[in-house]
């Protein structure tokens, strides 16, 4: 099983915005009225949301949660051993995202805290709303979303509300320039497998918005490719066969590998 990890995103500017500006605090205040200014960093926790199915404690009583919080808080100099601006050869939608952190000198974090209680859309839902309410009031000339190796435009919010929290991404991985692997990254933080496809002779378009569909299935049903499911592929009649492997292409992760059957298939496969 996929553990779940804490979501981020980095806001990134030419100057560091003041985390302690009113107007600031009073845009994530619309957002949840509770926000605070703790030590330079502002808390915002998130009003609502359904908690996720939890074990019972010891004494056979469901273990407490906490509440779920964004934490926003400055990011490191890019002067620092180890910084550097987002890498955006992954990022497809937007051939503008290079060009347009060029000038960038500085970030803003915001990191998710006790986010396993709760369920991947109020996952999303809290963290997306921060990063919205923050691209509002300081006009960041990039977003950043390090789970999904993703940069998005702030101007162009993603209308499916999970930001750039998922991503396809597209690899050459032999000497035969037609055999390539599709991927998805941003699942994983969520304790989903993500998903895999080793093809060739596929319009990677049409591949990638079913890979990128078909995650957000499982956002919202949870991990239910099963070993040998099956899901329909580009064409009506297509039906592509599941199998749970470790991945092709980094970070090393399980995924659920889907196999577009002959002829597309590339790479050895046990059928």
């Amino acid at each position: 099983m996929t553990e779940p990890e804490g979501l981020i995103a980095e806001l990134w500017y030419e100057t560091a915005p003041d985390l302690t500006d009113p107007m600031l605090l009073e845009g994530l205040r619309a957002v949840s009225p509770g926000t605070e200014v703790q030590d330079g960093s502002l808390v915002v926790p998130y009003d609502g949301g359904e908690l996720a199915p939890r074990p019972a404690g010891d004494a056979g009583e469901p273990a407490p949660r906490r509440p779920l919080v964004s934490l926003v808080l400055p990011g490191s100099s890019l002067d620092e051993p180890g910084k550097s601006l987002p890498d955006t050869s992954q990022t497809w939608d937007w051939p503008g995202a290079e060009e347009a952190l060029a000038p960038a000198r500085a970030s803003v974090l915001v990191v998710e805290m006790y986010g396993d209680a709760y369920t991947a859309r109020d996952r999303a839902a809290a963290l997306v709303g921060v990063v919205r309410a923050l691209a509002v009031a300081t006009r960041p000339v990039a977003l950043s979303w390090p789970t999904s190796q993703r940069v998005s435009d702030p101007g162009e919010p993603a209308a499916d509300g999970l930001g750039g929290l998922l991503n396809v991404r597209l690899f050459s991985v032999s000497d035969d320039e037609d055999e390539l692997v599709m991927d998805t990254r941003g699942l994983a933080p969520f304790g989903l497998p993500d998903l895999q496809v080793h093809f060739r002779d596929l319009e990677p378009g049409r591949l990638g918005a079913l890979l990128y569909a078909t995650a957000g299935y499982l956002l919202e049903e949870g991990d239910v490719l099963g070993e040998g499911h099956t899901i329909s592929g580009i064409e009506s009649d297509d039906r592509w066969t599941c199998h749970h492997e470790d991945s092709l292409i980094g970070p090393s992760r399980r995924v659920v590998d889907i196999d577009p059957g002959d002829p597309y298939a590339a790479g050895k496969r046990a059928r």
